[in-house]
């Protein structure tokens, strides 16, 4: 039951933003990669997921930092609804092929 309830959050979460209701409204890309890693049960590396995600240019990047996390800082980020609506296909260049999840 429980694999049964991975899956199907898994298939919404690659084709709906669903995801980003269990974030706050602003995050850092740590946290959403974190997510992403948690609910696909894969790693992804760092530097890509990061080129990779600000390459849809569906977030939106806010001036103030997470200082919390570490001295320099990470940026915030929200999600463009609005873009997100129209392009909502460029997410799922980050859900990992299905035959390699655990």
């Amino acid at each position: 039951m429980v694999q049964m309830a991975k899956e199907k959050l898994r298939y919404k979460a690659a084709f709906h933003p669903i995801l980003f209701e269990l974030l706050p409204e602003k995050f850092t890309l740590p946290q959403l990669q974190s997510l992403y890693e948690g609910v696909f049960d894969a790693e992804f590396d760092k530097r890509n997921f990061s080129r990779k995600i600000q390459s849809t240019k569906l977030l939106l990047k806010q001036k103030d930092k997470d200082k919390e996390s570490s001295k320099k800082g990470a940026y915030y980020y929200k999600l463009d609804k609005r873009r997100y609506a129209a392009k909502f296909h460029a997410f799922l260049n980050f859900i990992p092929n299905p035959d390699n999840l655990k």
